[in-house]
């Protein structure tokens, strides 16, 4: 085919020359995909990376927990349990109805028990002390003098000599006067002894009177009896 000279003349003689612009449009319309593409291969690399790590955290996170928890549990089992103070124990049921009936007063030691006596409630108080617990002896022994006024008192606030019997012994049959036995208080160190006491020998004798204690399980590994109703067996 043939050009002639119109058809020179006709195209434009800057067709073939460099465009900057025409460039830039080039480079615009094929660079923004790839950066695009380039931005999602780096989003999705840390996505990759990032997820399973922050998985693997989350469960890291939770076994640390659940050890301190189980560290936590373990320390309080091997905890040694504290003892309630006197201040903390109440006396409930039968036991509040007795109190206007317990002996009261400071603390008057162990002078006149029986040897075995002695042993078992010195050996008992210290036992609570490590506690936290005082024991104290507010009634022990008794001359048969100080015994015989206590049950003249008694009669006058019972009304007969049967029913003040319940609650104090006449000279002849009270174990007070032997050395025998004791009444320990405040009400805290009467619970923490009838439950311990017979480690050491010492068991509540009345089920009316729960301050009142005697060594009835002298062998090792024997059980306290069975509560007696009251002193006079009524």
């Amino acid at each position: 085919m043939t050009t002639t000279s119109d058809e020179i003349e006709l195209r434009d003689p800057y067709a073939n020359a460099y465009n900057p612009a025409a460039e830039r449009q080039v480079t615009s319309t094929f660079g923004a995909p790839r950066r695009r593409r380039e931005r999602n291969k780096l989003l999705a690399t840390i996505a990759l990376i990032g997820v399973p790590l922050l998985a693997m955290g989350g469960i890291g996170a939770a076994t640390i927990n659940s050890y301190h928890h189980a560290l936590e549990e373990r320390a309080a089992q091997d905890a040694p349990a504290t003892q309630p103070s006197a201040a903390d124990v109440t006396p409930t049921g039968a036991d509040a109805e007795l109190m206007s009936h317990a002996p009261t007063g400071s603390d008057v030691g162990t002078e006149g028990l029986s040897p075995a006596l002695t042993r078992a409630i010195t050996r008992a108080r210290e036992a609570a002390a490590a506690d936290a617990v005082t024991i104290n002896i507010v009634s022990g022994y008794r001359t048969a003098a100080t015994q015989q006024r206590l049950f003249d008192e008694a009669i006058t606030k019972y009304g007969s000599a049967e029913v003040a019997s319940r609650w104090v012994l006449p000279p002849d049959k009270s174990e007070h006067v032997k050395g025998g036995a004791v009444d320990v208080g405040p009400y805290a160190a009467a619970k923490w002894l009838e439950k311990n006491g017979v480690k050491f020998g010492l068991c509540r004798r009345y089920a009316n009177e729960y301050w009142h204690f005697e060594v009835l399980a002298p062998a090792k590994g024997q059980k306290c009896p069975a509560l007696e109703a009251n002193a006079a067996g009524q």
